[in-house]
């Protein structure tokens, strides 16, 4: 298996809008939302604790993480004063999962945070979340 990366752009805990809300301001479909108190996987017993807005970039998980980065900060970067508002409000954040596989020929991903990524957490305060799994291959 190849080893992977999920970035996806979070807006948790809203309770004073709905979901389609942040959808039309944002003017893009979420790739996953959260609903408090209902299932968060048909598959899993977890319940969602906070509503959630959840946003992916437009390439596959097997991009790098620079490219997967520039995809979601392109849209962010263009909703400027709308993520602004969110962020404000609301926990924002980017969160990371690095899925690595054993023995599979890759070397480990790097996760490189550059200027670009630093000018728009600086303006947003926008969390970053990193979670690293190792599994076998």
């Amino acid at each position: 298996m190849q080893n992977e990366i999920v970035l996806t752009f979070c807006i948790w805990g809203f309770t004073d809008i709905t979901h389609d809300e942040i959808t039309k301001s944002m003017g893009i479909m979420p790739s996953k939302i959260y609903v408090k108190g209902e299932r968060k996987n048909p598959k899993f017993p977890g319940l969602a604790q906070v509503n959630g807005w959840l946003l992916e970039p437009m390439c596959d998980r097997f991009s790098s993480f620079e490219i997967q980065l520039k995809y979601l900060l392109q849209i962010i970067e263009s909703k400027l004063e709308i993520v602004k508002k969110y962020c404000s409000k609301y926990t924002c954040e980017i969160s990371c999962g690095v899925f690595i596989y054993f023995e599979n020929g890759e070397s480990t991903p790097s996760i490189h945070l550059d200027s670009e990524y630093n000018k728009v957490i600086k303006e947003l305060n926008l969390e970053f979340d990193v979670d690293i799994y190792c599994l076998p291959n």
